[in-house]
């Protein structure tokens, strides 16, 4: 669902503590990336990078016995970069990733 802001979307994707929806992570943060101007092999491997650390967020739910519960990603493009935070609901939020934003041609 987006949240509209002067001139910025934050894209917020809330998921259920299911490991295997790790690559779905990694292909919203794609496209996510790609929409704000990032070229395709940067956008790769911040993508990877997403799937990552999301992969890390559900293996830790689930060591803690919260694995049934949603895990939240926010996609946030600020003026000067791009941020991808990381949480399960109600706990503390992890950045995943923070690109510089490309400059316009």
């Amino acid at each position: 669902m987006p949240v509209k802001s002067p001139g910025r979307e934050t894209l917020v994707l809330t998921l259920p503590g299911e490991p295997a929806l790790a690559r779905l992570a990694r292909l919203v943060a794609s496209h996510f990336l790609r929409q704000n101007g990032v070229k395709a092999a940067a956008a790769r491997r911040g993508a990877l990078a997403v799937e990552k650390g999301f992969r890390t967020l559900l293996r830790a739910a689930a060591r803690s016995g919260r694995s049934g519960r949603a895990l939240v990603l926010v996609l946030q493009p600020h003026p000067a970069f791009l941020e991808v935070i990381g949480r399960a609901r109600g706990g503390p939020k992890t950045r995943l990733l923070r690109l510089v934003r490309p400059r316009p041609a």
